[in-house]
């Protein structure tokens, strides 16, 4: 089973208008759980572990994070 990573990514300032057509294409690049935030120009949701490449490659996406978390350590 491939691993599912959270990622933030941020669109071009320049691409506003095309933010929902931005989104159907992050979809279909194998975004999952999408959330998007129009006003900041940032799309967060889930994607499988070596599908990172595959959201870079959508026009209009300025950049790709992968979320960090933190587990507390159990004593």
């Amino acid at each position: 089973m491939v691993e599912k990573v959270d990622v933030t990514i941020r669109i071009e300032k320049s691409e506003q208008n095309r933010m929902d057509e931005i989104v159907d294409a992050l979809k279909v690049s194998g975004l999952g759980d999408v959330e998007s935030h129009k006003r900041f120009m940032i799309v967060n949701g889930s994607v499988n572990a070596d599908g990172l490449d595959e959201l870079r490659k959508v026009k209009g996406v300025a950049s790709v994070h992968q979320d960090s978390t933190y587990k507390t350590q159990k004593c």
